[in-house]
């Protein structure tokens, strides 16, 4: 979860159960030279269908490459238990295992380290059985007693995700190759927690270093391990020799590359200096499918993307200002201006991946006049200043910040652009120093329980998506259904949650959209999950 990454493909979305959370951006050159709202009069464009490429028929995968990521937002850190950005989410999942891992099709959990698990019949003890002859990066055998390590990290108040650990009592080791997990209460979640990065499993006291030092030289499980890193300049794996699926993976090495400016992305990927920009901008699309050499693909996926809100800010703060704002939104505008068309308006917060998705919720229609009714109910009925912030390079994000100040501006309501580099704006967004900001979610496991309260949750691992909103009846609606076994009885807890989190509008739920990529003719094999996340194990390349 957290926030996240980029671009659209069908106008509309059936249900694809899946998985994951979190945040980004992307860019485009900006209508400013003829300003928006000459933009929204002349508003005809073409629109150009997106399709997933797929690999050659009867083509081999083949051993060797080095391939190279572009990507808008850094790399934070490499400790499993500490993230809550994408970036940072998606390259610990190529270094470490987890005990299970979400099904390709979204409906529950497979093996990884763990080759079996049971649930007793009171429902508070969980067994699983690792998997033997798996080692560590160092050479270390893996046993239970690294699992148990692990998980008792993040369950640390220290670590974000502590949430999601937090009906676990007590851990137990019967044998190195036997993990027994009993709970204070049955929890539903509990096998698809265990396919979360936050619980990747480290070797035991992190093999003797501190914790500072382990996040710079991480040693996993996984497919891949740490050559180099220069932080905010690029990160390099290369294949680990000890990895425990025989003849994987098929790369040498991968380099994400931290490229903030969407247009250099472009020019690379058709360069050949790099070989996947991750989040092109959607103007980018129709010029990267006629170049003959990159493939774009677009993938199913549980993002939404939202306008942020500091419900700590005065006047912000006020549920009838919120409404007021997402009653002036045009979302229709926004998707056809800065997704070409490759998106749907959103209404409610939790994806139409989901099954705990309540598709009644419509959000609040574009009406200027229900927005100055709204802002006339409010403590500033006149209006007042506030400041946007957007992410330098991400052109994307400037042409929404623009439409959505015009519109605004006819409410009153004065909006500054601030234009800050990636990280800074992901540091303003944690630490609540901004009134409204651009942001995505996507879901890190296939139950819904994570994103809900992560979205939805003042304690749920970031401040309810750093909007820090408060409710106390989302709380215990979301703590009750993590209870039950009974999936109809959960989703109609989810919907109260929902259709409540709608009522207040801690958050403008602006669109949902596909994940699109841009990669070159020769890399195969790669298929984005609905979560959002990647798995490059997979992946190779042709000469």
């Amino acid at each position: 979860m957290t926030w996240r990454g980029w671009i659209g493909l069908e106008p509309s979305f059936g249900p694809i159960n899946h998985q994951r959370l979190k945040e980004t951006g992307a860019m485009r050159p900006s209508p400013m030279g003829r300003g928006v709202l000459g933009l929204l009069a002349g508003l005809t464009m073409s629109v150009s269908p997106l399709v997933v490429q797929a690999a050659r028929a009867g083509a081999t995968p083949r051993h060797g490459g080095d391939l190279v990521m572009l990507r808008a937002a850094q790399l934070r850190t490499l400790m499993p238990s500490q993230p809550t950005d994408n970036a940072s989410i998606w390259v610990i999942e190529e270094v470490y295992d987890t005990l299970l891992l979400p099904k390709a099709d979204g409906k529950g959990v497979g093996p990884d380290l763990a080759t079996s698990w049971s649930q007793s019949a009171n429902g508070l003890d969980w067994t699983f059985k690792l998997r033997h002859g798996v080692t560590f990066t160092n050479g270390q055998p893996l046993t239970s007693k690294d699992v148990k390590f692990s998980i008792e990290q993040t369950e640390k108040p220290s670590s974000p995700f502590s949430f999601i650990d937090a009906s676990i009592a007590k851990i137990t080791t019967p044998d190195k190759y036997t993990v027994v997990i009993q709970t204070t209460k049955p929890s539903a979640p509990l096998p698809a927690d265990m396919a979360i990065f936050a619980n990747s499993i480290v070797p035991y006291d992190y093999a003797g270093m501190k914790p500072a030092d382990f996040a710079k030289h991480p040693i996993g499980t996984g497919p891949f391990m740490l050559k180099s890193l220069t932080p905010g300049v690029e990160a390099t794996f290369v294949r680990n020799p000890h990895y425990w699926r025989h003849g994987l993976p098929y790369l040498n090495s991968i380099t994400f590359k931290d490229v903030a400016d969407s247009n250099t992305r472009v020019n690379e990927v058709q360069g050949g200096e790099a070989q996947i920009d991750e989040f092109p901008a959607y103007s980018s699309i129709l010029t990267l499918q006629n170049s003959g050499t990159v493939k774009i693909g677009a993938f199913p996926s549980s993002r939404v993307d939202f306008l942020a809100i500091n419900n700590t800010k005065t006047p912000f703060n006020n549920v009838d200002v919120r409404r007021a704002i997402a009653s002036a939104i045009d979302k229709k505008t926004l998707v056809k201006v800065v997704l070409f068309g490759h998106g749907t308006p959103a209404g409610a917060y939790m994806s139409p991946s989901s099954w705990s998705f309540d598709k009644s919720i419509k959000g609040y229609p574009y009406d200027m006049k229900a927005a100055k009714a709204y802002l006339q109910k409010s403590p500033v009925p006149h209006g007042f200043s506030g400041t946007i912030t957007v992410a330098s390079g991400n052109s994307d994000q400037q042409t929404m910040a623009q439409i959505i100040q015009a519109s605004l501006a006819k409410l009153g309501i004065k909006i500054t652009i601030q234009t800050l580099d990636p990280a800074a704006v992901y540091d303003a967004r944690q630490n609540g120093n901004f009134d409204l900001a651009f942001g995505y979610d996507t879901t890190d496991i296939v139950d819904p329980d994570e994103i809900i309260r992560f979205v939805g949750a003042y304690d749920g691992g970031a401040h309810a998506l750093y909007s820090f909103y408060k409710n106390e009846k989302i709380d215990g609606w979301i703590a009750k259904a993590a209870t039950l076994n009974n999936q109809a009885a959960r989703q109609t807890l989810y919907f109260k949650v929902e259709q409540q989190w709608n009522r207040d509008q801690p958050d403008v739920p602006l669109y949902y959209t596909p994940e699109v990529y841009a990669y070159a003719a020769n890399v195969h094999g790669f298929h984005p999950f609905v979560t959002g996340n990647y798995n490059l194990v997979d992946v190779w390349m042709s000469k």
